[in-house]
């Protein structure tokens, strides 16, 4: 279940760790069911999450939270989780002429239609949705992303990318980050997999989502390999060995075994 995934994913038991960079990729496959685990996790931690969600509504997210047990509209109500929808966003940069009542309108993504403006508004919403309990909240707190890919497509530079990151890590040391990247294995996108490349070189837990090369299966959906890293050199035991899990998604869970350990194979 998810509560022996967080045991291999976290460098120690207990709460989530802070000050963290977490990159998930899939290929040939869904990642986002991990989107949708940390999301819960840190909501039903009492953490406070800042959500930039660039791939399917919020709507969607809701409905996936809610068979998890977080109700995503009492979290926004009580400022606990605050809800970048980039889809919004985007659709805004399409229209050239706004309406006169929406001029003033804050366009974080105004940086996908002008080479000459920065991703700073957008890393800005970020830090604006942690100030405020900056002082009193001493737990921990998430920066979610899902997903990265999106930026590349609408025509950011992985230059871009990886400032917004570093803003983000910058200005929130504390905060845990967990970003999806797609890296599907059949599609050749150099791009994509130089931003890849670049979060690997920075983050501290590497989720790797893969489809089995076997085709599809009812009982065994993919595998997960877990990759931990250590980019600032301050842990005493830096190398850990890889594991990989395999997995099965369920209705409101998903379930991990040990690779060859599923009922369908035993």
């Amino acid at each position: 279940m998810f509560s022996e995934l967080n045991d291999y994913i976290w460098f120690g038991p207990g709460n989530p760790p802070k000050g963290q960079l977490m990159l998930v990729t899939d290929s040939l496959t869904d990642g986002s069911f991990l989107i949708h685990h940390f999301l819960s996790v840190f909501l039903k931690g009492g953490h406070k999450v800042c959500f930039l969600a660039l791939a399917q509504s919020f709507s969607h997210y809701s409905a996936v939270a809610q068979k998890l047990g977080v109700n995503l509209g009492i979290a926004r109500r009580n400022e606990q989780l605050t809800l970048v929808n980039g889809l919004d966003f985007s659709l805004q940069l399409m229209h050239d002429g706004m309406e006169e009542s929406h001029k003033d309108e804050l366009m974080i993504l105004q940086c996908l239609k002008d080479d000459k403006v920065s991703v700073r508004p957008l890393y800005n919403i970020i830090t604006e949705s942690f100030a405020q309990d900056h002082q009193e909240n001493s737990g921990s707190r998430l920066i979610l992303i899902d997903d990265l890919s999106v930026l590349i497509s609408l025509g950011l530079t992985v230059q871009q990318v990886m400032q917004f990151i570093h803003y983000c890590q910058t200005s929130q040391p504390d905060a845990t980050i967990v970003c999806l990247v797609h890296s599907d294995a059949d599609v050749e996108d150099d791009i994509n997999l130089s931003l890849i490349t670049h979060l690997r070189h920075q983050c501290h837990c590497f989720l790797q989502v893969q489809g089995l090369g076997s085709g599809f299966s009812k009982d065994i959906h993919g595998q997960l390999t877990i990759i931990k890293r250590d980019p600032d050199g301050i842990r005493p035991n830096r190398n850990q060995p890889d594991r990989t899990l395999q997995y099965k998604i369920l209705d409101k869970s998903v379930t991990f075994f040990a690779v060859g350990t599923s009922s369908a194979v035993l």
